[in-house]
């Protein structure tokens, strides 16, 4: 079951790493909260990358058929894969994240839940809001090369 999330949530941390999550965030998260999740840094940016374990092993199947005997292949997975951990949340609807995880991205207590499609990243806040940040011409620029560099060539609207 293909889970695209939506909404952006501003949560708390505790000192031993729980994050209680929204209750419409749970709501979202409903479908998959049984079969647990993923939990790793980013490979581009400071913050968590949380993934419905279903997906995170659609994404292992993508990398699993790169091979192995190319050594910029292993340097990347390695990377990419740096601090993963099997995480679920807890029957109080918290999430627990582990220290060293959390001390890769230097989340501190206000932490922000964003989705990016079928996974949720998660950040310090202030150093999300400093990411989102932009001005009008910046954000028009981005738009315009994120939005034209994929175009159909069969699509004809």
């Amino acid at each position: 079951m293909d889970i695209f999330f939506f909404g952006v949530f501003n949560c708390k941390a505790d000192a031993k790493g729980r994050v209680m999550l929204p209750v419409a965030l749970r709501n979202q998260m409903a479908p998959v909260l049984k079969d647990g999740f993923f939990i790793k840094k980013a490979y581009y940016s400071d913050c968590l990358e949380l993934y419905p374990a279903y997906e995170w092993n659609r994404v292992m199947s993508e990398l699993n058929q790169k091979s192995r005997f190319d050594e910029e292949n292993l340097d990347f997975i390695r990377m990419y894969t740096a601090g993963l951990r099997q995480i679920e949340v807890d029957a109080n609807g918290r999430l627990l994240i582990p220290k060293d995880v959390i001390g890769m991205v230097g989340i501190a207590k206000e932490i922000v839940i964003a989705p990016i499609g079928k996974h949720l990243e998660i950040w310090d806040k202030d150093t999300y809001e400093k990411a989102i940040t932009a001005t009008k011409e910046e954000k028009k620029a981005l738009a315009k090369r994120v939005m034209s560099s994929n175009k159909n060539v069969d699509n004809v609207s």
